[in-house]
Parts: structure tokens; sequence; C-alpha cells
């Protein structure tokens, strides 16, 4: 449990989470030849177990995509229950398929990100039997032909942060939290060096278990949980961050619209055909175990979205709600013009092996 709980609860938020099918990347039944995709959310193919808060990522290739998931909490949703264990599911595969335990500690909460075809899975924290927790510097690299190695790690430990991959060079990771508090942090990963430096910082408020997602050069980041006096609130931000490749460190940070909807945690972010795509989460946060911290009731998930148009900076709500709503996400992974959830907690609080896509 974080420092401070319970929380003030005075601005709802909530959080989003998109799922894809795997048949968007070569499993599943194939349509008719002469049949046209059809948009909306549908189910893929479901990890072996129930795991939430877990680093997933797509690994796009010439022969489609490779979905990627590891570390996460199982289904008793108890400190014992975090775990490293990682799968991979493979263009045209019928099933997830086992993958070595990712190296570390067993950790939630951390993020992952495809780059030159391996999957970085950055930070997390882990949970000690009494409620402790210890937030993790580690950055372990998964090659899906060869298994894992590490990567420098980062210089300020954190967890429950948006990370993304630029230029097909470089990973961001904004905000989060690192031992004691959010931060405003801007840490950035140079794949030719295997060096991190600190980027410009944060301009929006500290918070970890936001959502943001990255189109072209410009990074947005929505949301997430702040400190507040004896507690902490929810946050209702959007922020964009223009990037320069010729000087990777320096964000030129601008504050966006208020987006459509009240603030999300935990949601699920990505770029799907250029749009930005936030889905899913809650509008309570809650503790590892799905319990929300004012009251210990369940948190409830939500199953809309809304998307941004980088391009006019303008807001839209014509993402299709997902029949059964999850929260607990990472991250909306995103393949070509489908979009991911994978795992993840449904009502109840129910850890859940579930996939979807979103076309």
């Amino acid at each position: 449990m974080r420092p401070g709980w319970p929380i003030d609860v005075s601005a709802a938020s909530f959080g989003v989470a998109l799922l894809v099918t795997a048949a968007s990347c070569g499993g599943g039944d194939p349509a008719p030849v002469d049949a046209a995709p059809v948009p909306g959310w549908s189910a893929t193919i479901a990890l072996p177990e129930p795991t939430s808060n877990n680093a997933v990522a797509a690994i796009v290739g010439a022969d489609g995509c490779t979905l990627v998931s590891a570390t996460g909490i199982g289904a008793s949703r108890a400190a014992a229950g975090i775990h490293t264990r990682a799968w991979l599911l493979a263009p045209d595969a019928a099933a997830w398929s086992p993958l070595p335990d990712a190296p570390g500690p067993p950790r939630i909460a951390a993020s992952a990100v495809a780059l030159r075809g391996r999957v970085y899975v950055i930070g997390g924290y882990s949970v000690a039997t009494n409620g402790s927790e210890t937030t993790y510097d580690g950055v372990a690299v998964l090659e899906p032909a060869t298994g894992w190695t590490m990567a420098a790690p980062l210089p300020l430990a954190i967890d429950d942060a948006v990370a993304i991959a630029w230029r097909d060079r470089w990973i961001v990771v904004v905000s989060g939290w690192s031992h004691t508090a959010p931060t405003t942090a801007v840490q950035v990963y140079d794949a030719d060096t295997n060096m991190w430096t600190m980027g410009t910082p944060f301009a929006g408020t500290p918070v970890f278990g936001h959502a943001g997602a990255v189109a072209g050069d410009e990074l947005v980041v929505f949301d997430g949980v702040a400190a507040r006096l004896g507690g902490f609130g929810i946050v209702k931000q959007a922020w964009r961050g223009v990037l320069d490749p010729e000087r990777p460190g320096e964000i030129a940070w601008s504050a966006l619209g208020e987006h459509p909807g009240p603030p999300r945690y935990r949601a699920a972010g990505g770029t799907i055909g250029g749009r930005v795509v936030i889905h899913g989460g809650t509008a309570t946060p809650y503790n590892f175990d799905g319990l929300r911290y004012d009251t210990n009731a369940a948190a409830e998930p939500l199953g809309d979205s809304f998307a941004l148009e980088p391009a006019t900076g303008m807001f839209a709500e014509d993402v299709p709600v997902k029949r059964t709503a999850t929260m607990d996400h990472r991250a909306l992974v995103t393949c070509g013009d489908l979009a991911f959830t994978i795992g993840g907690m449904a009502s109840g609080p129910e850890v859940t092996a579930t996939a979807s896509q979103l076309r």
C-alpha cells in the first residue's frame, strides 16, 4: 500500500484498457476472403492463466504481430501471487507459449515497449508479505530468439509510469511512482548507447497510474493519481510533449484541452491509425488487489474510451464500448489498425486471462 492512504477521492478517475484479437496478428479463425473487417471489440486468444498489471507489448514484423506479456499478479490478487512469468503469442499461433521467467524480482506495474525487435520491461514494484512496496530500477530485455538480458538500469527507480518507444531508437519514461512519492522525472534511453539521461521534467502534476502514447514526434499523457495532503487524489490532466530527435532529452510540454469524461486511473493508452486512444480503467483508485483505498470495496472497471487526434488536438468519444469492462492495464498494445488489452481485472474484482482486440 502506498504511504499516506486512505486517499482523497473527491475527483474520481477512470482508467483505460483496449483489447484486440490475436486474429489481427494472424491467429484465430480466418474471415471469408470477401468479408470486410468489422470494426469494434472482439475476443482473442486468452493468456494461459489469469494475470493483471502485466507489462505488455507487440513486436511488429514482416509476418505480423508477436504479443508479449511479462510479470504481473495472478488470480489470488495477493502479494504472494505477484510473479515474473512471461508468455509470447507468435503470428498464426493458436496459443501463447511460455517464455523463461523475466529476470528481477516478482513485480507489478512494470512498463513494456517494443524496440528493434526486442521487448524492454522497465521498472515495476514488489510487494512484501507485510504490504510494504519496493520500486525497481531494472530493465529486462527480451530477444524472442535467445531469451532475456539486462539493459542499463533506470537512473531513478520507477513504477506505474508511462513508457513509449520513439523512432525505433529511444524509450521515454514519464513520471510515475518512485519509492515514496510520484515524480516529475522524465527518463530517456538511447538504444544506440545503452545509456539513460534525464529529460525535461513533466510539466503536469506528478502522478502514477497515468496513461499515454506517442504519435509521430508527439507524446501525450493523461490523468493519474497524485499526492494530496493526508493521502492521494485523482488528477484530470492532458499534456502534449513535442519530441526532437536532434535533442532527444528536450521536451516542449504544453497543456491540451480538457478530455471527455472523468479522469482515469490505470487506463490503457495506445496509438491506432494515428489516433491516440485511452481505454478502460476505473474512476476509483485501488490497491494492487483491486480493492479501493477509501472503502476497501471492489473498484469498478470501465469499458469506454476517448480518442485524441494529435494533428488537431481534438477529442472524440467514438470508440466502441467494450462489453466486459477491465482495468489494471499497463498499456493498449497496438499493431496497425488493431489494439489489444491482455489480461487485467474485471468486475469483482477478478483477475482475468481474457485478451480482446479493438479494430
